[in-house]
């Protein structure tokens, strides 16, 4: 009984520190900042509804551009969770308007740390998205002309990989590329019965990314 007692004490304590190195390792733990900014490829979707439309087509977007800013808490040196918002901007290709997708995602990151200045970095999480349509007095697929803006909420998720290199201990600077998708949007459309529905948008974003550590 004192053995097995003496076993689960040292155990326990084993457990104990286990947990605080994991958690905190000195002036490596504590809140951080980053921001990532770059081009944006949304790939074609479908065109489900659109008032007066043949249904079945496809929604076209020019290249456009992602703006990241998320922030949270560096456990370590290889482990850090958070949160990320921002906007994704492309032009309709076959009207005129523009489809902007706002994120709201919560991100867990794994770094490689090493002997070099260059750290690698994957990460990525679910959320949501804020998907807003505008559209100028034009149509999609020979339908009825729409003016105006209007959002709808969706599901979304992202997963992301990069480097970066330390110009400081608290600074670095490096690339990243993001797949993000977001689920499909309903916009309603006043004085009609019929709404404006997309498919769900795959969006490939390749930024410059800063992240500092406070």
């Amino acid at each position: 009984m004192k053995q097995t007692s003496a076993l689960m004490g040292l155990s326990s304590m084993a457990l104990t520190l286990s947990l605080s190195s994991f958690m905190v390792r000195g002036d490596e733990a504590g809140p951080y900042f980053n921001a990532d900014l770059g081009p944006a490829f949304t790939e074609d979707t479908k065109l489900k509804e659109f008032p007066d439309a043949v249904p079945g087509g496809k929604v076209r977007f020019d290249p456009g551009a992602r703006l990241s800013l998320g922030g949270g808490w560096r456990f370590n040196d290889w482990l850090s969770a958070g949160g990320e918002t921002g906007v994704i901007a492309n032009d309709l290709s076959d009207a005129d308007g523009s489809f902007s997708q706002v994120p709201l995602l919560a991100n867990v990151e794994f770094r490689l740390p090493n002997q070099s200045l260059f750290v690698p970095f994957i990460g990525g999480g679910p959320g949501l998205a804020v998907s807003v349509i505008n559209l100028d007095h034009d149509s999609l697929a020979g339908g009825s002309n729409v003016h105006g803006s209007t959002a709808d909420t969706v599901w979304a998720w992202q997963i992301y990989g990069g480097a970066r290199y330390k110009l400081t201990d608290n600074m670095s600077l490096g690339f990243v590329y993001k797949y993000f998708e977001a689920g499909s949007p309903t916009w309603d459309v006043r004085r009609t019965s019929q709404d404006i529905r997309f498919g769900d948008a795959h969006t490939h974003s390749f930024g410059v990314s800063f992240s500092m550590n406070f």
